[in-house]
């Protein structure tokens, strides 16, 4: 599954939500590091990680754990919904950091809910 469609089912899920949704080409410097996108809502930062089915998990987990060390008050990491089905949701429950899945038909659906972390 490409970043692409991806992006777009997170911008369609948050949006339906009333979420402010922000994914800048090139991404968002961090750090050390780049996120994909960040959303808003009342006032809470999360940023967001896109994970194709190619793409390193574990550099995505760590780009998260970056943006929580500057600022963003929750993380979520979204990949396929086949991929995630094959995580250990355990890290993600313990570190706080959400995990998402987007099948087919670009529907997101949240794993792990992410929960608001502070250094």
């Amino acid at each position: 599954m490409r970043a692409d469609f991806l992006r777009k089912s997170v911008q369609r899920y948050f949006k339906s939500k009333g979420c402010e949704v922000f994914f800048p080409k090139g991404g968002i410097h961090v750090g050390n590091g780049m996120i994909d996108g960040e959303v808003y809502e009342r006032g809470i930062r999360m940023a967001i990680e896109l994970k194709s089915d190619n793409d390193d998990i574990l550099r995505g987990l760590g780009q998260l754990l970056e943006a929580l060390a500057h600022g963003y008050d929750e993380a979520l990491l979204v990949t396929s919904q086949a991929r995630a089905e094959r995580l250990d949701t355990k890290a993600f429950e313990a570190s706080g950091i959400g995990l998402a899945s987007v099948n087919s038909k670009g529907e997101l659906k949240l794993i792990v809910e992410p929960k608001i972390v502070k250094f």
